[in-house]
């Protein structure tokens, strides 16, 4: 049988999702929400056809070099640790998600 790995979730990074992640009211919510974020949540590697977001998520990966991100849902989780300890997310700024529409709209234009 698998056992499947847990993420450890700080009090920080619980705060930050009731704060900043808009369908979370509560610690347990959270925490939830951080399990999905971890088995769900993209990793930044799906990101490179994406230049400036990409290097806005190495710059965050190299902070750290045990850091692991997810991005879930608009919202971007940083791990950091042997542990792997959740220790906050935030909303992907408004600048990337405008480089992703405008990369999307080329690729749809250019498949028609």
């Amino acid at each position: 049988m698998e056992v499947m790995f847990v993420p450890r979730i700080t009090q920080h990074s619980k705060e930050r999702i009731i704060q900043r992640v808009d369908s979370v009211s509560s610690a347990q919510e959270a925490k939830k929400i951080a399990k999905i974020a971890w088995r769900s949540g993209l990793p930044r590697s799906n990101f490179s056809k994406y230049p400036k977001f990409f290097s806005y998520l190495t710059n965050k990966h190299g902070q750290s070099n045990t850091c692991s991100i997810r991005i879930y849902q608009g919202n971007i989780y940083i791990w950091r640790g042997k542990n792997r300890s959740l220790v906050t997310s935030h909303p992907i700024p408004d600048r990337y998600l405008k480089e992703m529409e405008i990369i999307n709209r080329k690729e749809e234009d250019y498949n028609v």
